[in-house]
């Protein structure tokens, strides 16, 4: 998804979070603030984090912010993919305090989430860094919000892997059972000459199978660390024009000792669909 359409897509998004935190509808008031705040009221306001993160989703807010509520005054310190320490000044927003509070909290989720996908991201990559592999997210994303989340793995260092069903030919456990076991799921591969495809094996036996048949993309799925080693070996041994994915079961605990195989890639559905959420808080000042 390009630039323009990401930030549409991200607009869109905080305008319908926006739209329910008012009750459906727009133009409706924060009955709270309509009614202990004065409308005249001006504030400034300070946007920081409570604890170490990599932020974004800055680019986003800042489009938001400018294009929805022109008269407030928006000042950022960072650019996405920011290294923060804790209780820095992400950005100071100034103007009409019933617009401010009206918009807070659609704000700091957006931003929260985010963030939270791109520091869970950078602290796999930092474990993965000078290891030659290279961590990959997933599919396993929130419904409306795949591009944006995938960007948000994108600005903590992971590559995109597919962003739908029709980027590659990846197949999967359901597709091998659907199709009667794996060595005939291969000949189909081979009758319907099928060259670029990825292809799940969940042990040594069926990676040897795969690679007889051709097969250049192999995620080994969900195994044990020493059938990784073996197959990894095997591939060093006889010098193979073989991709391996590791996929299945990584987690922060124990990235560690699956970075020392040296894999082509890693592969982590945590990255998006188990999230901690970062705390970023906004005051007025």
């Amino acid at each position: 998804m390009h630039k323009k359409e990401l930030s549409m897509l991200a607009y869109q998004t905080l305008l319908l979070d926006l739209k329910d935190d008012l009750g459906g509808k727009l133009n409706s008031k924060d009955v709270t603030t309509s009614k202990l705040i004065p409308k005249k009221l001006f504030v400034k306001t300070v946007i920081s984090n409570r604890e170490d993160i990599t932020i974004c989703g800055l680019n986003f807010i800042s489009h938001f912010i400018k294009n929805k509520f022109p008269n407030l005054e928006l000042s950022m310190h960072f650019r996405d993919g920011d290294f923060l320490k804790k209780n820095s000044t992400v950005c100071f927003l100034n103007g009409s305090c019933e617009t401010i509070l009206k918009i807070e909290r659609t704000v700091l989720n957006f931003m929260q989430h985010l963030s939270s996908i791109s520091t869970q991201t950078k602290k796999f990559v930092e474990i993965l860094k000078n290891t030659g592999t290279i961590l990959l997210d997933t599919r396993k994303t929130m419904p409306g919000l795949r591009a944006l989340q995938k960007y948000a793995t994108k600005i903590g260092g992971a590559q995109n892997h597919r962003m739908n069903l029709n980027d590659d030919i990846l197949i999967k456990d359901n597709h091998i059972i659907s199709n009667g076991g794996f060595e005939k799921t291969l000949k189909k591969i081979k009758f319907n000459r099928l060259k670029n495809f990825k292809i799940e094996c969940e042990n040594f036996d069926d990676v040897l199978l795969v690679i007889k048949y051709g097969g250049k993309y192999i995620l080994l799925d969900n195994m044990k660390v020493d059938e990784i080693s073996k197959c990894i070996f095997y591939k060093n041994k006889n010098k193979l024009d073989v991709k391996f994915e590791i996929t299945g079961g990584v987690n922060i605990e124990n990235i560690k000792k699956y970075s020392k195989l040296k894999a082509d890639f890693i592969s982590i559905g945590k990255l998006t669909n188990s999230l901690n959420s970062v705390d970023i808080g906004l005051d007025i000042i």
